[in-house]
C-alpha cells in the first residue's frame, strides 16, 4: 500500500504498475513530463526521505531491506547505496568529478561479472567508482588527451575492475528526443528501450551530459540503474554517492530514468550506446591485486575523513 504522505508520487506509481499489469501493447506506451517532481521535490528513493513509499522507515524494520538493498516499492523496486562518489576529495584534481562516464562503464563490467543483482553491496559499488577514476586517468594517458572531458570512444578498450580484465566497447545504438509519443518521427526514450533490449544487455545513456548505465539481469530477472548523482534534489547540496536502482518492470526503470535526468524541456536529445563486454583470460599478478586493495583501504580512510 503506497505512503499517503507521498500522494503525487503515489498516484503516478499506482498509475505505471496499473500500466504494466494491462495487457496493452508496448507501442502504446511513452514517458510523460507528468512523472517529473515538483522543483522543490525529492526522487522517491532519496535518502532524504525517512520513509519508503510505503511508509516503512528506512532502516529500522526487517520488511525495509531485501539483501542489501533497501525495499522502494514491495517486488517492483530497490535501491542499494555506496558512500563513494566521483567528486569526492580523495580523487586527484585532474580526474575528480570528470570520471562519470568511465565508471558508468566499469558498472557495466561489474554487471557481467556480478550478474545476480542480489550479490551486489555498498562495497562494490564503491569499488566501481574507484575502480572507475583509475580507469579514466588510464585512458588519458594512453589516449593522450588534453581536453576536460572523455567521450564514450576516448576511453580505453582494456578497463579492469577487481582482479578482473575486460575488453570494452561501446557504440551508439539509437538516439530521440525525450516525451515523444509513439507516433512521433524520432523515437521516444521508452521505445528506445525496447529496441535496445531486443539486441542487447548492457548500455549507457547520455542526455545532457548526464550518463546512467543500464542494463538486464537475465539471472534476477530484472532491469538496474546506476547513476553517480550529486548535489540536490537527491542529496543536500555539495553531497552524494553512487546508488543502483534494481526494477522488475521495464516501464518502472524509464520512470526511474526520467525523474533522475529530470529533464524539463521537450525536444531533448538523448542517446544510447550499447556496451560489449569481453572478460579477458588471465588475471593480474598478486602484487597488483594488493596494491589495488591498498590503495582502496587509503582511499576509503580518507573519503571517511572528510
Amino acid at each position: 500500500m503506497l505512503h499517503k504522505q507521498s500522494s503525487g508520487a503515489s498516484s503516478i506509481i499506482a498509475g505505471i504498475l496499473r500500466e504494466v499489469h494491462r495487457n496493452s501493447p508496448l507501442a502504446a506506451r511513452c514517458e510523460t513530463r507528468i512523472w517529473l517532481n515538483p522543483p522543490a521535490g525529492l526522487p522517491i528513493w532519496s535518502r532524504r526521505l525517512s520513509r519508503n513509499l510505503e511508509g516503512v522507515i528506512r532502516q529500522l524494520r526487517a520488511e525495509s531491506k531485501w539483501y542489501n538493498y533497501d525495499v522502494e516499492i514491495s517486488e517492483h523496486l530497490w535501491s542499494l547505496w555506496g558512500g563513494l562518489h566521483p567528486s569526492a576529495n580523495c580523487f586527484e584534481a585532474q580526474s575528480r568529478g570528470r570520471q562519470t562516464l568511465a565508471c558508468c562503464v566499469v558498472a557495466c563490467c561489474a554487471a557481467s561479472a556480478f550478474r545476480d543483482l542480489k550479490d551486489w553491496t555498498p562495497k562494490l559499488l564503491d569499488a566501481i567508482v574507484l575502480n572507475g577514476d583509475k580507469y579514466y586517468r588510464e585512458s588519458l594517458k594512453q589516449r593522450r588527451f588534453n581536453g576536460s572531458y572523455l567521450k564514450l570512444s576516448d576511453l580505453s578498450l582494456d578497463c579492469e575492475f577487481l582482479d578482473i580484465r575486460f575488453m570494452v566497447h561501446g557504440q551508439l545504438d539509437c538516439f530521440g528526443q525525450l516525451y515523444n509519443s509513439p507516433s512521433a518521427r524520432n523515437m521516444g526514450l521508452f521505445e528506445s528501450l525496447n529496441y535496445f533490449f531486443t539486441r542487447f544487455q548492457l548500455g549507457i545513456l547520455e542526455c545532457q551530459q548526464h550518463y546512467l548505465a543500464f542494463g538486464y539481469s537475465a539471472n534476477d530477472g530484472a532491469y538496474f540503474l546506476y547513476d553517480c548523482a550529486w548535489d540536490a534534489p537527491l542529496f543536500p547540496s555539495n553531497m552524494g554517492a553512487s546508488y543502483v536502482l534494481r526494477a522488475k518492470h521495464l516501464f518502472l526503470l524509464l520512470y526511474c530514468i526520467i525523474v533522475t535526468l529530470n529533464v524539463r524541456k521537450l525536444d531533448v536529445n538523448f542517446q544510447l550506446f550499447s556496451v560489449d563486454i569481453n572478460r579477458i583470460s588471465g588475471s593480474r599478478s598478486r602484487q597488483d591485486q594488493l596494491k589495488d586493495k591498498q590503495q582502496h583501504a587509503s582511499m576509503s580512510l580518507v573519503f571517511n575523513e572528510k
